[in-house]
């Protein structure tokens, strides 16, 4: 899988071909996802990836996606394709989920809430379910990255995996009432099964 990379250097629609070590990131990370399950994820729903800052082990990394730009991911990333890799799959994974829901035609309700651990406010079920769908998906990643990684990498994927799971815990009771408003069996189930085994690591 080749994802088309581009890298943005001003402001404004200009883009230029991502310098060779960027590519090789990139294409290190796309490779890491697969190893651990997730590389159909990411050929359909990370099809465009777009880097911006480079930042350091530990900072706060934003990414995001638009639904505009369906498969296209906006992300920050340190030198390290496993941190890549686990940030794609959490982007990616908010993409498959939109596409899922307009495909099972499933309109969530704007009128019921939940309290999100991650953004420490009440969420709509809309953006709580996304979060309860993504962050398992970045957890199963990093449980099973856990397995080849050593030293300040592997530090930083325990801690965040210890934090995931913590802040996850939190969900459990108002993530089966959201899942409710799911209309659709199997996506139901699916999102159900992701938050189960995220839950179990």
């Amino acid at each position: 899988m080749a994802p088309r990379l581009t890298l943005r250097t001003r402001p404004g629609p200009g883009t230029e071909p991502a310098p060779a070590h960027l590519l090789s990131l990139a294409a290190d990370a796309y490779t890491s996802a697969a190893r651990a399950g997730f590389g159909d994820l990411l050929a359909a729903h990370a099809v465009v990836l777009c880097l911006l800052r480079t930042k350091n082990l530990g900072e706060t990394l934003d990414s995001w996606t638009i639904s505009r730009l369906p498969g296209t991911v906006f992300m920050d990333h340190v030198d390290d394709p496993v941190v890549l890799a686990r940030d794609l799959i959490h982007e990616a994974g908010h993409n498959w989920l939109n596409d899922a829901l307009a495909a099972t035609g499933c309109k969530i309700s704007d009128t019921a809430h939940f309290h999100s651990p991650w953004k420490q406010t009440t969420r709509p079920a809309l953006g709580f379910l996304h979060a309860c769908w993504a962050f398992p998906l970045t957890m199963l990643f990093t449980a099973h990255a856990l397995n080849s990684t050593a030293g300040d990498l592997h530090r930083f994927l325990t801690a965040y995996l210890d934090q995931q799971r913590s802040l996850l815990a939190g969900t459990a009771p108002d993530h089966a009432r959201a899942l409710e408003l799911i209309s659709d069996d199997g996506l139901r189930h699916r999102l159900a099964t992701a938050h189960h085994q995220a839950l179990a690591l």
